[in-house]
């Protein structure tokens, strides 16, 4: 029966692999690579125009990401788990959820990169990089990926629900370029963050928590 049992492995080299990239990243963005200016520009270039049902799509779409919905629907999964009494899951959401986002604030302040200089569409204050709503929702639907596959034993429902999660930060980062309040590489730059601290995250999960099941 041993046998039938998930095997767990570790993310930290993963999550290792890219925490040195977002470094090398972040430290690109604050030195004003001329890299970073021309990734910026050809995705710029891309993305912008003026289609009025585009716009107003996109203005619903990015409240998805807001602070004070990351939160909220970070407490409801983080309840969820201790009423199913699965308080090891619910202490990596958390934890997860305050790291990335504790960091990003620290990010923020260090760089102090001011956002672009073009009309915004959205209100935006604050410093640009790392993109918040791109850092919280890599993060928070990161953890969700994490807990469908841990959980969800239908193959079909699995794949379907990781494929969900996956495109939500997607779609999040992509309405903060084309409303015009972050450049390309704050919302890259969020999303390489907001997995790094899932990796990292579900790293002590499984020193903690899973690695026992596997040697159970």
């Amino acid at each position: 029966m041993n046998d039938l049992k998930p095997k767990y492995h570790d993310t930290l080299a993963i999550g290792s692999v890219f925490f040195t990239i977002y470094a090398i990243w972040a430290i690109l963005v604050s030195s004003s690579s001329s890299l970073i200016h021309n990734f910026d520009q050809a995705i710029i270039n891309l993305v912008y125009n003026n289609n009025t049902s585009q716009i107003a799509l996109a203005k619903i779409v990015t409240k998805v990401g807001n602070t004070s919905t990351i939160v909220i629907l970070t407490v409801i999964i983080v309840i969820i788990l201790i009423v199913f009494r699965k308080y090891a899951y619910a202490l990596f959401v958390a934890g997860t959820m305050a790291a990335s986002n504790g960091y990003n604030w620290i990010i923020k302040h260090a760089v102090q990169r001011t956002r672009p200089s073009v009309k915004h569409l959205v209100y935006a204050d604050g410093f640009s990089f790392p993109s918040g709503h791109s850092v919280g929702s890599a993060a928070l639907f990161g953890v969700l990926i994490v807990l469908t596959i841990l959980l969800v034993k239908s193959k079909g429902w699995r794949t379907c629900l990781i494929i969900i999660w996956a495109l939500f930060p997607l779609v999040i980062g992509y309405t903060r370029i084309y409303l015009h309040v972050h450049f390309p590489s704050d919302v890259f730059g969020g999303w390489i963050e907001g997995i790094t601290f899932v990796l990292l995250g579900y790293s002590i999960l499984y020193h903690l928590y899973l690695n026992r099941q596997n040697k159970g």
